[in-house]
This record gives structure tokens, C-alpha cells and sequence, in this order.
């Protein structure tokens, strides 16, 4: 008898007005970009949240997804991944099953519970540290 797992998304209670309150399972991510802006020193003002460091673009295909279709990209700004040893990078459609925000301080935690049937293991956990984040809807 196979074992099932029990996907279930998890927000704050008053999550920030661009999360998908009602969760992108089964949304694929079909590419990612990452970016480095150039540091801009007339900008710093002594704190390095003030200005953009870094942006990771999720290209999201969500025709397929249970609830949420509407979102296109997901742009997370001043990100750190905290799961080293996963990369989203060069990897066909990976396919969204769960998600939970934290929030932190100043600052978000995003794991996502993702599928790759051309990986080993074919379901991960994916996490991410964030400052903040723009969502692109159609």
C-alpha cells in the first residue's frame, strides 16, 4: 500500500495583499531568473534593506492550478536561498504543490513544496528568505 502525503498551504493570519491566499497547487514553474543589481552607493543610508540587492524571477504556467490561476510571476526581492542544495535552475516544469509564508521581522520565509518527476527525489521542499515581493497577475 503506497503512503499519500497531505499538501496544505499555510499563511499569516493577515497575509500581505500580493500572496495567493488560496494556494497554487498544481501550477508549474517553467523558468527562473536571478538578478544582481549593482550596488548604488548614493542610495545606502546605512541600513541594507533600503535599496534592491537581488530579485528571483518564478515563471508560473497556473492554467493548470487548482485554485489561483491568475498569477504569471512572482518576484521576490533581497531573497537568500536557504536551501543550498536545491537549485530551481536548468530543470524542466516543476510542479507546485504547497506553500507556507512566515513572516519574520522585517522580512518573509517562503517554503514551497514542489514536485520534478525528472529529479531524485522527485518531491522537495524549496526555501526562500525574502524582503519583499511583487506578484504579476493576468
Amino acid at each position: 500500500m503506497s503512503k499519500s502525503r497531505e499538501y496544505m498551504s499555510h499563511h499569516p493570519d493577515n497575509p500581505p495583499e500580493w500572496y495567493w491566499i488560496n494556494g497554487l497547487h498544481d501550477a508549474g514553474i517553467m523558468g527562473v531568473e536571478a538578478f544582481e543589481f549593482p550596488f548604488d552607493y548614493n542610495k545606502f543610508v546605512g541600513e541594507k534593506s533600503k535599496y534592491n540587492r537581488n530579485l528571483l524571477v518564478l515563471k508560473i504556467n497556473a492554467k493548470s492550478a487548482l485554485y489561483d490561476s491568475s498569477v504569471e510571476e512572482i518576484h521576490l526581492y533581497n531573497y537568500k536561498i536557504l536551501t543550498t542544495d536545491i537549485s530551481l535552475e536548468n530543470r524542466k516544469t516543476i510542479w507546485w504543490l504547497a506553500d507556507r509564508l512566515i513572516e519574520q521581522d522585517n522580512h518573509y520565509i517562503l517554503e514551497i513544496d514542489l514536485q520534478d518527476f525528472d529529479s531524485y527525489p522527485e518531491d522537495f521542499t524549496f526555501k526562500i528568505k525574502f524582503d519583499r515581493a511583487e506578484v504579476k497577475r493576468k
